[in-house]
Order: C-alpha cells, then structure tokens, then sequence
C-alpha cells in the first residue's frame, strides 16, 4: 500500500464523513478487499475510521478526527502549495493528473492561515511553441523516475546534431532555462542539455544504472572562465540590458544612460548576446572584448557586401 493513497482516503473521509468501498476500489483502481485492509491499517494505526454493514452503511470517520495541522509549519504547506502551482505549469501531465495536483493543493491551501494566492511562478514560456517544452519536461520527469536512459538529438553550442543516450538525473532551473542534467554514453561524462535544444526524445526500455553515485570516475564540476564587463548603455536598451544580466554597479548619467558592470561566462554565445544592443551599447573593458565585438562585426559587414 502507498502512504499517499492512504492518506488521500483519510482525506476523502474528512470530506465526504462517510464513503462505500466500492466506491474508493474504483477511485484508487483496486479492489474492495484491499480498501478494507487499508482500513484495518488506518484503525490500528490510530486513526478513529471504521466500517458499517448494511443498507446505507460504508466507510466511516469520526466527525471529530481531524488532521495534525502543525505538522508542517505555514511555511511548509505555502512552500508545498506554490511548488504544486508552479509544475503543473510545465509538468507535460495529462489533465486528469494536474486536476488530482490542484486538489491536492487546495487541500493544502485549507490548512494554511495565510494568503496562499500571492505569489504565481509559471515557468512555461510565452511562445506558443510552449507546449513543446512541456512534452519534453514531461517525457523526462518519467524517465528519471522510472530510471530509464533516454535518447534524444541534440544539437550543442557548436551548430553540430548528434543522437545522444543519457542516464538522467535530475531536471535543473538556471539562468531563465530548463536543463537535464546525467550521464552522457556518447561523452562518457557527465553533461548538462537544454531542453529546447532537444528534438525527436524518447525513452529507451534500458534501466539508468549510472548515478552521481556509481560514476566510473570522480568528476569536476564544470566551471567557466568568467568575464567581468564594464558598459555603457543608452536608453533604448536599459530594461532589456537589466532583464538580461545581474548588474554589480549601476551608474546613471544626464542624458538618460546608465554605466553598468556585470560578470558572463566567457563563451561564444555571450558575443553574439552583447551584439544583440547594437549601437546601444558601448563597451568600455575589458579589451579582448571590444576586439572581439569589433571583428564580429566586421565578419557580419563582409556577409551583407557580398
């Protein structure tokens, strides 16, 4: 039997007060005979539940039974109601099971003191190509926990498409992007793969076997080289600029723009972002990167003369 199961039945019996057997077989898809042992477990566990014979009988619970509410702490229960909230955005779940999410939510937000609808965390993209995100989201969420390698095409910084197969750890949020993190067989390595580059995912019926635990080697966690940049930038480009880097200093000057410094990753794909101001944006340090703006710049002139 699953705690969460049984305590859905406490939950459900706190709602309704009173239920049929056979009604809960086909809401947890078993049969009445293991509804009626998990009321035994319940009872001798503590839990007042009990069942009636007869016509207009069932299953039953104290009317004055009520959960533990300090169990968890306000704190707790926000943390767990907005956690729900927010993945149901990205789960790739099929409705029946997102609706089961947001019950269970509500359950949660009933025994919070608190406003549980201050905060939203949607981490869907605006796009409407959105939906494919959450199908890959979803595909991996089940290969992690159902320990299956997956196998996908990537297509890495480099412009290149390879067919990798990977033992996925964990889904990672960083830096307004989703990641999977795992084993590459193809690298033999650890990598990190971002999810909109992924196309044609499935998952194999091979069992993931290399863990963070059983990695043939210890491996050094990745760590680029970092650039501190120093810029200024006209009005036309501040909110984008602020929406795109963590600023360590802002200086604002009279004509409207702003002197900014921020650290990057020193990585190709941060050239072409910083690109992206156009005449908005002047670098002033460090001068490989000036130099490095200029020639691509430079490259960019040639491609449109020819």
């Amino acid at each position: 039997m699953q705690i969460d199961q049984l305590f859905e039945l406490v939950y459900v019996l706190i709602d309704k007060k009173q239920v049929t057997a056979k009604e809960m077989a086909e809401r947890f898809g078993v049969s009445t005979r293991t509804i009626y042992r998990w009321v035994d477990a319940l009872s001798v566990s503590g839990v007042p539940i009990y069942s009636q014979n007869g016509r207009g009988g069932g299953i039953a619970i104290s009317e004055k039974y009520a959960l533990d509410t300090k169990v968890l702490s306000d704190e707790e229960r926000l943390a767990i109601v907005s956690s729900v909230k927010a993945l149901n955005s990205l789960s790739g779940n099929p409705a029946s099971v997102v609706n089961a999410n947001i019950k269970a939510a509500e359950k949660i937000s009933g025994l919070v003191e608190k406003d549980t609808d201050w905060l939203e965390v949607d981490f869907a993209p605006w796009s409407p190509e959105g939906s494919s995100v959450r199908q890959v989201f979803g595909t991996l969420r089940d290969c992690i926990l159902q320990k299956k390698q997956v196998i996908f095409d990537y297509y890495s910084g480099d412009g290149r498409m390879e067919r990798r197969t990977v033992h996925p750890w964990k889904l990672i949020y960083k830096g307004q992007a989703w990641y999977l993190q795992g084993w590459c067989t193809t690298r033999k390595a650890e990598r990190f793969f971002k999810l909109t580059r992924m196309q044609n995912l499935d998952m194999t019926g091979r069992t993931a076997n290399i863990t963070h635990i059983t990695t043939p080697q210890k491996i050094p966690q990745y760590k680029p080289k970092l650039l501190t940049i120093k810029a200024k930038v006209y009005p036309q480009k501040i909110s984008y600029l602020l929406d795109t880097f963590i600023c360590s200093e802002v200086i604002p000057h009279k004509d409207g723009s702003i002197t900014v410094t921020f650290t990057v990753p020193e990585q190709d794909w941060i050239y072409e972002l910083l690109l992206s101001f156009g005449p908005n944006m002047k670098i002033i340090s460090p001068k490989q990167v000036k130099e490095k703006i200029l020639q691509i710049a430079k490259d960019v002139q040639k491609i449109y003369k020819q």
